[in-house]
């Protein structure tokens, strides 16, 4: 099982844009974070909430060296949600990613902000 090619919503790749202005992140690393946010929230992104009209981003870019653990990551959660991996592998990285982005942004301001919300998140 493999990753597609992933076609974020043009409202994530614009917020993206921002948190580079924000933070000097790359998308693909402020990404990495807005999928651990969605992942952790205990209900399932809607996946037609969200457009296919932003950019696309390769999962190797996305994930780097991490692919594979966000790959256990997003099996363990389709598990949980009781998905077919076959079926919704892809659909639902794209939601996860699209729903964490909207939530990153609402975050981070700048990049002090990344260390406050780590504190938090390993207290919850």
């Amino acid at each position: 099982m493999k990753f597609n090619r992933l076609k974020m919503s043009y409202r994530s790749q614009n917020l993206l844009g921002q948190l580079k202005t924000r933070t000097g992140l790359t998308p693909n690393i402020t990404g990495r974070f807005a999928m651990c946010l969605s992942l952790k929230d205990p209900s399932p992104p809607n996946p037609e909430e969200f457009d296919e009209k932003g950019s696309e981003i390769h999962p190797s870019v996305l994930f780097g060296e991490y692919e594979d653990i966000f790959m256990a990551l997003m099996l363990k959660r389709l598990e949980k949600d009781k998905l077919d991996p076959q079926l919704y592998l892809n659909k639902m990285l794209r939601a996860h990613f699209n729903r964490g982005t909207i939530a990153l942004f609402a975050r981070i301001n700048d990049i002090s902000d990344f260390y406050s919300m780590i504190k938090q998140e390993r207290t919850e």
